[in-house]
């Protein structure tokens, strides 16, 4: 069933979707019109980890690159997909996603930004738009559900209709070139040397996914399959290393990567098993730290507060110099319900460290649980450009507004979270509410009114 109403949702986006051939190259204001429903394709398609965390630290280390690029196209985002396989694509307009799989078996920060910055070369060198230029009889409709065949994968529903919608074919025509895959890499060659790190990591990555790439699973295909000529590449990624050399001039953050592994690791697993797991190996190597906080996590996951917080306690008493861990402790305690512990704990943990946004988020919400919204209202609106979900921060900005009675922007901002989420009859209540109640001259006001009002349902 679920695989049906995905399929029909693309169907149903084909139809909408202007259907005249492509004669020109799609325009940059088009590809991003199809980037926005891609990505409702891949919400209603596949989990992603919303983790602020997690997805912060793909997007720190993706913004990296992104800072050597010059005329970027778009404003990129970077997703993580809980899935197995060890895979990591771009669709068009900026889209980035990594699977949790590869995320799991990279063994340097490196390695991620090399990933990432071969994926933005294919996005900066609109390899998908040309190839559609060069496929006369395709129109946009095809060539949407084209891609998300290409990147999501094809079921059995699916590979009925795109053999009779003729978008399987186009599917295969879409596949990235050798050509597009060398451009690719002499683009990411050149961001990773001017960002100060080693491009053989694109090497070390790809023979990695050679040889665990049984994992790919029959949901999404595996990166082998839409990014062709491993081999030949291999060659290639040597010659052009031997070409252009650089050193890496950063030295790797060996913490913080594998935090954020443990922790995907968790969320991406049964969380029983988890506890199991990690009961077993401590059993071997007590004072691992990593092994520690993996229990804590999964026993947190498994909603074992009491046993959680208690090994989040442990965790921060045995290691005095890794304060993140207070983040994690703290986090504990606010989904506990105790709120007023967590606020003792992150509070002088965000004073030290005002640019940890995770610790921030979380004590703004333990400020609004407290029935305080005057001071979570000023930390949410300093997160509001750079948090990876867009759509929570909305909800806890109209929730601050709504305890403040300032009913004109928290349905402003209640509008903003359910068009993140596709929910279209929600968003067209709160925005008819809003400019009810806002004044005619704010800036939230003149906002909505500017808006469209595309707000579409997620498929």
């Amino acid at each position: 069933m679920y695989n049906r109403l995905f399929y029909f949702c693309l169907l149903t986006f084909a139809f909408v979707l202007l259907a005249s051939p492509v004669s020109a190259m799609m325009s940059i204001e088009e590809e991003q019109e199809m980037r926005d429903k891609l990505l409702r394709m891949v919400e209603s398609r596949v989990p992603l980890i919303k983790d602020p965390e997690i997805v912060g630290y793909v997007s720190d280390v993706g913004q990296k690159v992104l800072d050597q690029v010059n005329g970027k196209f778009f404003d990129y985002e970077f997703f993580v997909i809980q899935d197995e396989g060890l895979n990591a694509f771009a669709m068009p307009g900026g889209l980035v996603f990594v699977h949790t799989g590869l995320l799991e078996v990279i063994d340097t920060e490196n390695e991620l930004l090399c990933v990432l910055a071969h994926e933005i070369g294919h996005v900066q060198g609109r390899h998908i738009a040309r190839r559609m230029e060069r496929m006369q009889r395709i129109n946009i409709a095809t060539a949407a559900i084209a891609i998300a065949g290409l990147f999501l994968g094809q079921g059995q529903v699916g590979s009925a209709i795109f053999a009779t919608s003729g978008a399987l074919n186009a599917s295969i025509a879409l596949k990235y070139s050798r050509t597009d895959e060398e451009e690719a890499d002499r683009r990411a060659c050149q961001w990773i040397c001017k960002a100060g790190y080693d491009p053989r990591g694109l090497l070390t990555v790809l023979k990695k996914m050679q040889k665990y790439r049984w994992l790919g699973t029959s949901a999404i295909p595996s990166y082998l399959s839409t990014h062709p000529g491993a081999s030949e590449r291999t060659t290639y990624l040597e010659d052009l290393w031997d070409r252009e050399r650089c050193v890496q001039k950063f030295p790797e953050d060996p913490f913080g990567l594998r935090k954020i592994q443990v922790k995907t690791s968790v969320l991406s697993h049964d969380p029983v098993v988890m506890i199991r797991h990690y009961k077993r190996e401590l059993r071997a190597t007590p004072d691992d730290i990593f092994l520690l906080y993996g229990l804590a996590q999964s026993l947190l996951a498994a909603r074992e507060y009491d046993k959680a917080m208690k090994a989040f306690d442990n965790l921060v008493s045995s290691t005095p110099g890794k304060p993140e861990f207070k983040v994690d402790q703290g986090r504990a305690y606010f989904t506990a319900g105790k709120y007023q512990k967590a606020v003792s704990i992150i509070g002088p943990y965000s004073k030290r460290h005002p640019g940890d946004s995770t610790a921030r988020f979380f004590l703004a919400r333990a400020y609004l649980e407290q029935g305080k919204p005057a001071k979570a209202l000023p930390i949410l609106k300093t997160l509001k450009q750079s948090w990876p979900d867009p759509a929570s921060i909305y909800l806890q900005l109209g929730r601050c507004f709504a305890a403040l009675e300032k009913q004109g922007e928290a349905h402003y901002y209640f509008y903003r979270h359910y068009k993140a989420i596709g929910n279209q009859q929600s968003a067209r209540y709160h925005k008819n509410k809003a400019l009810k109640l806002l004044p005619a001259d704010s800036k939230l006001y003149k906002d909505l009114k500017c808006d469209k009002n595309q707000e579409n349902p997620k498929p």
